[in-house]
């Protein structure tokens, strides 16, 4: 079998006092690592966790998260972080879904994870996992994550080898939204990213003495597939709660970090800081970008403002674990023969099978554009408690990514386009129909439509368009603060528009997203 808690019990053998993550000024040691998962997978037997069941996770980046990463799995069970942008709503819905009995909160969200205890009847149990025992808020007798760890002692390594989770089973819940604006649970085992983590990571040259930063959220695969990473070679993982942009440079500088992943966004803020010039960068052996289109002029003022630094960029989606395609460093150097392919995201990593299809399913011709669509040992066990949509999107044996590409000659890919409509703005995926389900719910909007509008910052912009009921009236401004009470705030629109009238409608009566927009942006070119 090949399981991650193997590979933890290997370091910790191997390498017992070399330094496993640094959180907030503490260390711990491969050794410790081992030893607290192993504690904590105690506690949750304890607490009557079976296999097979879930484990919620709520908060900012930690130590706590990255070894909830896998504690569930040492016990059979799986792994749910939450997003904490969503709305208590939206939470509990996904809770709702995935019905965990267990939910672990950081200082961060005391308030809400005590709301959520009172609202999602599978929620049994609380632990609170932060530097302090308690916090103002949590239910009384609510136990502390470190003191549970204590509680427990030594755990055997073989202690629960009858029942932590196989090479193919599930240890982790990654929720994304769809085209329906429902939540979906994608189900991802040992295997799956086992597969990306030692697929993609040689292409990056991650090596054993590597130092990585972790400063995206960890609620979602970009930045959490690094941890898997991380523990498939054996590096050091700097943990930052959340990215903010000065606290980013000074612990590069701080903690010498040879290599992190950034989206484009968190790039440009870097660089455009007033102090980036003040910070030592050189022990970044390697950039790796990805989430969000990348511009070609963006990575070219990257190339010549870092010097001595290689970039690396992966393709891929939550549901591929993630990686698909890998733009190599030695694509970035520049005056190499393939500089040209910036615009791209690389070529398919060894272990995807990938193709371009037409609506049929049926290969299209090298150049031509198509959907993407792929199969190999990386793609997802599929959506949790949703069989019939985990079948469509694997129709004929393919995961079906709704993303529209073509592969050049060289066996590049190139991405046009966007089949499903998703916006990805900032690096967050945002899903039309969730922000027109909220806009719809405004007694003043008889229609709405969204689409994303090119961002010099964010990448793409949510963008809104909406016809009134007659006789009444509501301002962009309110709309945009309505929304935000309804959904994420990165889901909410940064413009709206009243439109003069019923919203325009294509020959099979939908609403015509591509007439509005070009006439937003003809409006409007900024």
């Amino acid at each position: 079998m090949n399981r991650f808690p193997d590979l933890i019990r290997k370091y910790a053998f191997r390498t017992p006092q070399k330094k496993a993550t640094h959180f907030e000024g503490r260390d711990f040691t491969y050794a410790q690592f081992r030893d607290r998962i192993h504690a904590m997978g105690q506690a949750l037997v304890d607490r009557g966790v079976q296999p097979g069941d879930r484990v919620a996770y709520l908060g900012q980046n930690s130590h706590w998260l990255v070894e909830m990463y896998y504690v569930p799995c040492v016990v059979g069970a799986m792994l749910v972080p939450l997003n904490y942008r969503l709305s208590e709503d939206e939470m509990v819905d996904v809770i709702a879904d995935c019905t965990p009995e267990v939910l672990v909160v950081d200082r961060h969200f005391v308030p809400r994870a005590a709301t959520l205890m009172e609202r999602c009847p599978s929620l049994k149990h609380l632990i609170f996992a932060d530097w302090d025992d308690t916090a103002p808020g949590l239910p009384d007798g609510t136990p502390s994550y470190d003191a549970l760890i204590t509680a427990a002692g030594h755990v055997a390594d073989d202690a629960f080898d009858d029942r932590a989770s196989h090479t193919n089973d599930t240890m982790i819940i990654f929720y994304t939204s769809g085209t329906t604006g429902v939540p979906k649970g994608v189900m991802l085992s040992h295997a799956n990213l086992l597969t990306n983590a030692t697929g993609s990571g040689h292409l990056y040259g991650y090596v054993e003495t590597d130092v990585l930063l972790l400063s995206g959220p960890l609620f979602h695969l970009g930045t959490g597939s690094r941890v898997y990473t991380a523990i498939a070679y054996g590096t050091t993982m700097v943990i930052q709660p959340r990215f903010e942009v000065e606290d980013t440079m000074r612990i590069i500088e701080d903690q010498r970090i040879t290599t992190m992943t950034l989206v484009p966004t968190m790039l440009r803020m870097i660089m455009d800081h007033p102090r980036f010039g003040d910070f030592d960068f050189s022990s970044i052996r390697c950039l790796t970008y990805g989430a969000a289109p990348m511009p070609v002029t963006l990575m070219e003022r990257a190339i010549e403002a870092i010097p001595g630094v290689v970039f690396c960029q992966g393709y891929g989606m939550t549901e591929t674990s993630p990686v698909l395609t890998v733009l190599t460093p030695a694509d970035h150097v520049p005056g190499n023969p393939m500089i040209g392919k910036l615009g791209s995201v690389g070529k398919p990593v060894i272990y995807a099978d990938l193709r371009i299809v037409d609506e049929n399913d049926t290969p299209v011709p090298t150049g031509q554009p198509g959907e993407v669509i792929i199969r190999g040992p990386q793609v997802m066990n599929g959506y949790w408690n949703r069989p019939e949509e985990t079948a469509d999107a694997m129709r004929g044996g393919f995961y079906h990514t709704g993303d529209a590409g073509f592969l050049d000659e060289d066996g590049y890919l190139t991405l046009v386009g966007r089949t499903k409509e998703m916006i990805i703005s900032g690096g967050e995926n945002v899903y039309p129909i969730e922000t027109e389900n909220a806009l719809s719910k405004h007694p003043a909007v008889a229609q709405a439509a969204v689409i994303g509008v090119p961002h010099e910052k964010w990448g793409e912009m949510v963008c809104a368009v909406v016809a009134l009921h007659d006789g009444k009236s509501v301002t962009g401004e309110e709309l945009i603060k309505f929304c935000r009470e309804k959904i994420a705030d990165y889901k909410a629109p940064r413009s709206v528009k009243v439109w003069d009238g019923a919203l325009p409608l294509s020959a099979t009566n939908k609403i015509d997203k591509k007439a509005i927009k070009s006439q937003l942006l003809q409006e409007d070119p900024a």
